[in-house]
């Protein structure tokens, strides 16, 4: 089934899954991670309408009807069936941040890492960025094409979905995991202890930045992002004032007088 793309996307771009929220920050947390059936999620590079990929990750939580379907390859296209019905409780969807974040080798690197689409010759890939542009990126999937669809990601053999747990509870949170640890100059200054609101952004316990040593995930240099020139204002050009033009005095023409008339004398 064919769906208008303006249409989708509006029906796509709420806001994700809370996991959470409740919980204050001014305590310290620790976030497992439980592993979940492949199967039963999928990522989805959206379109948006006026060009660019947006992260969409979809979860059919019960059988009672389908949320999407796939056809074709290279890429697969995806078509996202839950827009056409009432979801709840149905079908899941993680739109950003909030909603899925990155881990590596047992250490959430929310604060890390960002995730982003990027199209790279005829190929749409699933990469993890440095948020200061200081280490370097990793490619997590890929579409193996690009016909500005929904596409379906497949995750590099290194990758997996999961989500996040605390206290043996299953959050909504998605992780993009993986057993090997972040590229060596990320750092190791932690990421497990700290203090994260609703439990959707920050690191594996908040109020800190992750990292681990080594590397032994494929990594791509990150370049430094250059300023935007600023346009130069210009001068808005001023009406010359207008000199008034001196009235000539209308010459007054004379009352034309009547000639008098010689009275008879009889």
């Amino acid at each position: 089934m064919k769906h208008s793309l303006v249409r989708t996307v509006a029906a796509l771009a709420g806001s994700a899954i809370l996991t959470l929220g409740a919980i204050g920050s001014a305590k310290a947390f620790t976030f497992d991670e439980t592993e979940i059936s492949q199967d039963r999620v999928i990522v989805v590079a959206q379109p948006r309408p006026f060009g660019g990929y947006q992260l969409l990750i979809l979860e059919q939580v019960s059988d009672k009807r389908q949320c999407w379907s796939e056809s074709g390859s290279n890429p697969v296209k995806v078509d996202p069936l839950l827009v056409t019905f009432d979801f709840t409780g149905i079908c899941g969807r993680a739109t950003d941040s909030n909603g899925f974040s990155i881990r590596m080798a047992g250490t959430d690197l929310a604060l890390k890492y960002t995730l982003t689409l990027e199209t790279v010759d005829g190929n749409v890939l699933l990469m993890g960025t440095p948020v200061d542009y200081q280490g370097k990126s990793v490619i997590i999937g890929r579409t193996n094409g690009d016909v500005n669809e929904f596409m379906k990601i497949t995750l590099d053999p290194a990758w997996r979905l999961s989500k996040r747990a605390y206290q043996g509870r299953t959050l909504g949170h998605f992780y993009f995991t993986t057993n090997q640890p972040a590229p060596g100059d990320i750092g190791n200054t932690g990421g497990n202890t700290g203090g994260n609101t609703g439990g959707n952004t920050g690191c594996n316990t908040a109020g800190n930045t992750a990292g681990n040593t080594g590397c032994n995930t494929e990594a791509i240099p990150q370049p430094t992002p250059q300023p935007i020139p600023q346009p130069i204002p210009q001068p808005i050009p001023q009406p010359i004032p207008q000199q008034p033009i001196p009235q000539q005095p209308i010459p007054q023409q004379p009352i034309p007088q009547p000639i008098p008339q010689e009275i008879p004398i009889p």
